[in-house]
Order: structure tokens, then sequence, then C-alpha cells
């Protein structure tokens, strides 16, 4: 059963009902509106990506698709189609890819919208670029992003759990949770990739198998591929709430995850789609303005805003998902022994 005796203690005494869709949104809003400060982490982050300097692996690439076009230069093509796109990605990889982008971390990590752009220019004159040659550094460079991004995915997360929940912010508190926050964050997303490597890599290979001989029957494998991990992925959702909600370790919370998504699966799905559509629907508005123009500023900060303001949504939801569906089970329990 999902425990709420380390909430705040105006949440502990929370009507139980229901959590509605509109009264966390707005919920969710009002807690950034009136603690805005959190907003500067994700804009840090996509002031860095876009005006900062470049972390690129251009000659990496380059190497790959000369060994790749003499590899197949002295005989039949498997797939011409299949082979030509794939060096189209692989080329716009090496143009585009900047290595701090994995800075983003995932699934827990602060929000970027140049994460999703891989700007190549700036209003600022050409920003350094710093060329990884080596798959080694290129391994290094994504281990070291990714921990630094969690570390402060595990401050910024903290802030906006405690903004939406206790409609306060105590940084002490923040701080002092942080290596335990921090810690558990990590073993959630070695849980979670390790999950998706489970499903991932056999299909992967059985896509690329299909690749060679029907592009057709390589996306329909794709899509399979996709169903599943989303049908593994979504009792997942909330996982990360009750470490930064109840101060749970990563299991105790997983198993929370599942438990409150079981109780609620219409509510909880309507509000992933929603919060998913405004997300994306508002980055179509925060990507307007060029990358080498300074408009991109108000993107960037519009874009912070409304992200945290969804996480915070979320929050919101699990609090009062977590307070019902308590009641809920104690009520039924009481009846049960009568």
């Amino acid at each position: 059963m999902v425990e709420s005796q380390k909430m705040d203690t105006q949440t502990t005494h929370a009507k139980s009902r229901p959590p509605t869709l509109l009264g966390s949104l707005r919920k969710g809003f009002d807690a950034i509106a009136n603690h805005a400060v959190v907003i500067l982490f994700p804009f840090a982050l996509d002031a860095f990506l876009w005006l900062g300097p470049r972390l690129k692996i251009t000659p990496l690439i380059e190497r790959l698709l000369a060994s790749w076009n003499e590899f197949y230069s002295n005989g039949a093509l498997p797939n011409e189609e299949a082979l030509r796109l794939g060096q189209q990605v692989w080329s716009t990889i090496g143009e585009r890819l900047n290595l701090f982008v994995f800075l983003r971390s995932y699934p827990i990590g602060v929000f970027s919208l140049m994460a999703g752009i891989q700007p190549l220019q700036s209003p600022m004159s050409d920003s350094l670029v710093i060329q990884v040659s080596t798959l080694r550094g290129v391994v290094v460079a994504w281990l070291a992003c990714t921990i630094i991004g969690l570390f402060a995915a595990s401050i910024y997360f903290a802030l906006v759990a405690q903004a939406a929940v206790n409609n306060s912010i105590d940084w002490i508190v923040s701080v002092r949770s942080w290596l335990h926050n921090s810690l558990h964050v990590l073993l959630l997303t070695i849980f979670w990739f390790s999950l998706i490597a489970l499903v991932g890599l056999p299909c992967s290979c059985l896509i690329s198998f299909l690749t060679f001989g029907n592009l057709a029957a390589a996306q329909f494998g794709i899509m399979i591929m996709l169903g599943i991990l989303i049908w593994l992925l979504f009792p997942l959702v909330f996982s990360p709430h009750g470490i930064f909600v109840f101060q749970n370790d990563v299991w105790k919370s997983i198993r929370q995850s599942i438990y409150l998504t079981r109780y609620t699966f219409p509510n909880t799905l309507l509000l992933l789609l929603v919060v998913f559509a405004i997300g994306e629907g508002m980055d179509i508005v925060w990507r307007i303005p060029k990358e080498t123009s300074w408009l991109m500023l108000i993107g960037i900060a519009g874009h912070s805003f409304v992200t945290s303001a969804l996480l915070a949504t979320t929050f919101v939801y699990y609090r009062d998902a977590a307070v019902w569906v308590n009641e809920v089970v104690r009520k039924a329990e009481t009846v049960s022994l009568t």
C-alpha cells in the first residue's frame, strides 16, 4: 500500500477523492508560477546547449561512412535504399550531434528544448567545437554527461515536488536529500535501461534483418517493439515520484507506481496523453524563432515554464492519487472485516 505518512501535514488531511485532470493542471501551473525559480534549471541547460561549446563526433562518423562504403563497393548491395537512408542518417548525426545533449538525461532529467533542436548556430560568434575522434571518448563523454544530468535532475525534481506538494521550496532539505535522491535516481535509470535493453536488443536485431529484405516489414517490427515497451513502461510512469515525494527507495517507488497506475489506469492514461499533447504542442511554438535569433530566449523561457508546470502537475496528481487509493483500500479492508 502507498504510504503517505511522509507527506506534508496539509497533504495527509486532504479530502479523499479521485485526482482530477483539470485540478492537477491548475495546481501544477500555480505551483511553478509561485516558485518560478525552479525554471532556471531547464533554462540554464538550454542556454548552455545553444550558446556554449559543442562536443562533436564528426571524424568518427566520417571514418564509419568511409568503411561502410568500402565494404559495399565491391559487391551487390543487399538493399540500396536502406543503405542510402542509413548513410544520410549517420551524416546528419555527424553534422548536428552535440554530446553535451546527454546532459538531458533519461528517464529523469532536466527538460531541454535545445536537446531536440540540436542547433548548429547561435546569435553569438562561432562556438568552440571540440571533436571526439574515438569510440572510447564518446562513451566517456556520454557517461559523464549522463551522470551530471542525473545529479542535476535530482535537485530539480526535488524542488518541483516541494512546490507542487507542499506549495513551498526548501533548498536546505533538497541539498540534504540530494545524495539519497541521486543514488536512487541512478538505480532507477539502470533499471529502466536494462528493461528497455531486454526488449530492444533482440527486437533491434530482428528489425535490422528485416530492413535488408523489406522496409515495410521493418517499420511494422518497430511499431511492435514500441508497443511492447509502452506496455512495460506505463506502470512505471510514477516510479521517480515516490523517491522525491516520500523519500522511498527505488524498489518501493516502483511498486507504488505499479500499484497506483493499476487503480487509476483511465485517469492516469488521460493525464499522460494531455501532458504529452500540451508539451509537444507548445514545443512547436517555442521552436518558431530561428536558432540565430535572440528571440529564441523567449522560446527557451516558455519551454522551461511549461515543462516544469507539467512536471508539477504529475506530482500533484501522484499526491492526490496516493491519498485517494489509500482511503479506498482502507475502506475496502474495513468492509471486508465487518
